[in-house]
């Protein structure tokens, strides 16, 4: 094998060996060559590709008019009946707008109100007349774009579809969608001059023109534009209006089209004109007559180049069911269909068994259903576990025997001895928790002196024992000196005096002698 490829490549470096003769004439090794497209490469057909005259020549010829390009296309059924270099690039001029136009209708709400910029106000070139104190409907401004011809109104168009450098952007990705891969805008309004561009930066051909057409004629809006003839152009007061206590003015603004003004084409339906000292004369229009469009652009014209367009009309009109067809308009790129989910095939398991669609696997079902019952189960019995008291010893307070309703604190037992019960006094109406276990002898306190969680008391308090005094046994079973119990006792006496401070707190009104404030 490596001898066949070395054989080949000597071949070639030698253009002679097995046989093969160099042409004369041929570019020496290193030259560039001019690269030819591949067939099948020139959008809407490879005859469109060539710049001079294409025609079927079985009809009578088109029109030789002296614009430099031109096409005349069937919109029904998509043909292109004839052209002249189609593909050519050249400047567009205000027929950009319709670039424009089908780009930002479907993008703008027709109602929104937009109030221009100073430097829409200031655009150069054929204006409709912004004023920056008034503010205009998106729909407005399109009857001065493609009426009017203005630039002002495409730059304030370009501004409220979210500024010119993202509206320049969808203008291109239009053009890309449409399939107008000769199109590039710098600008929403087709000057070549302000700012200063080359033909290399914006430029177009009659073949996309006429793609930009058959797409506008999709869009209503586009037609009720470019169909207008005249239109109240909204302008602020002037002296005189406002004496007659009108707050708006304004006046008339005509169609540039001159097929649908004056010596009226039969059958017109519209289309935009341009003209820039660069760029020359440029139209592209639609005219329907018997059920049938053609559609016509021409670029590269003398001024006056109306009388050629009515000739590419009447041409098509006539020829259109009888000329064979030397290309095409193509259809803009489809959307990308919706991802659709795949189907994931599981393999039956070996001895797996086999569910059909109707059945269920109820285990599937149980299981999950099983562990949230036990979960909730468990959640259930915590909660009733943290609210059931704790069990730490007999009833703290057992009522008395009388039933009288002086009960008693039960005292727990001693490890040595089980002495009887002795039954102590309860608080009066405690209605908290955190009552005192250990109330003492104390004579029963009433109810309003009653505080919620009041300060526990200490061994101090232990029947048998006085107030305040401690045994030399307590004293050294605790730790402590009688000075330090002293101290304790000093503590507690303060914290009683605390306790009845705060008596006033109580759940329950004080005597009628107590005058202290309620909190």
């Amino acid at each position: 094998m490596r001898k066949v490829v070395s054989l080949f490549a000597l071949c070639g470096t030698a253009g002679c060996l097995c046989g093969f003769a160099v042409p004369a004439g041929a570019a020496p090794a290193g030259a560039v060559l001019a690269a030819t497209p591949p067939a099948g490469d020139t959008v809407g057909g490879d005859r469109l590709a060539s710049h001079g005259y294409i025609r079927d020549k079985s009809v009578p010829e088109p029109p030789h008019i002296e614009a430099s390009s031109y096409v005349i296309a069937d919109l029904e059924t998509g043909r292109v009946l004839a052209a002249k270099n189609p593909h050519g690039h050249y400047r567009p001029a205000s027929t950009l707008k319709t670039l424009t136009a089908i780009t930002l209708i479907p993008r703008l709400d027709p109602k929104k109100k937009v109030r221009p910029s100073l430097n829409a106000v200031n655009a150069s070139g054929s204006a409709v007349g912004l004023d920056e104190k008034m503010s205009y409907t998106v729909d407005q401004l399109f009857h001065g774009l493609l009426m009017q011809s203005g630039n002002d109104a495409a730059i304030a168009l370009a501004e409220a579809g979210g500024g010119m450098k993202t509206t320049l952007a969808a203008m291109n990705a239009e053009a890309k969608r449409i399939r107008a891969n000769d199109t590039v805008a710098r600008t929403p309004n087709g000057l070549d001059d302000d700012p200063p561009l080359t033909l290399a930066q914006q430029h177009s051909s009659a073949y996309d023109l006429a793609l930009i057409m058959k797409q506008g004629l999709t869009l209503p809006d586009f037609i009720k534009y470019v169909k207008a003839t005249t239109y109240h152009w909204p302008a602020p007061p002037t002296k005189e209006e406002r004496k007659k206590g009108k707050k708006t003015g304004g006046w008339e603004i005509g169609t540039h089209d001159h097929l649908l003004v004056g010596n009226r084409y039969r059958g017109m339906i519209g289309g935009k004109n341009g003209w820039t000292s660069h760029a020359l004369g440029s139209f592209v229009g639609a005219a329907r007559r018997n059920g049938h469009t053609i559609i016509i652009s021409l670029m590269h014209a003398q001024s006056d180049f109306w009388p050629d367009a009515r000739a590419l009309l009447d041409w098509g009109f006539a020829e259109r069911d009888k000329a064979e067809p030397v290309g095409t308009l193509v259809d803009p790129i489809p959307p990308p269909a919706k991802p659709t989910p795949k189907a994931v095939a599981h393999k039956q398991a070996a001895g797996g068994r086999t569910t059909s669609s109707g059945d269920l696997d109820w285990w599937k079902i149980g299981l999950p259903a099983g562990a949230a019952v036990a979960i909730i189960a468990g959640l259930t019995l915590g909660l009733r576990r943290r609210r059931r008291p704790a069990a730490a010893g007999p009833d703290p307070y057992t009522p008395s025997a009388d039933g009288a309703g002086d009960g008693a604190w039960a005292t727990p037992e001693s490890p040595d001895a089980n002495p009887p019960r002795t039954r102590r006094t309860p608080p009066g109406d405690v209605k908290v928790a955190g009552a005192p276990l250990n109330p003492g002898d104390r004579p029963r306190p009433d109810s309003w002196s009653t505080v919620p969680n009041p300060t526990q008391n200490g061994p101090a308090d232990e029947p048998g024992t006085p107030s305040g005094q401690d045994t030399v046994a307590d004293a050294a079973s605790n730790g402590a000196t009688a000075e330090d119990r002293a101290e304790d006792t000093v503590r507690d006496d303060a914290e009683d005096t605390v306790v009845d401070d705060r008596s006033h707190r109580g759940p329950f009104d004080p005597p009628d002698g107590d005058k202290s404030p309620r909190g």
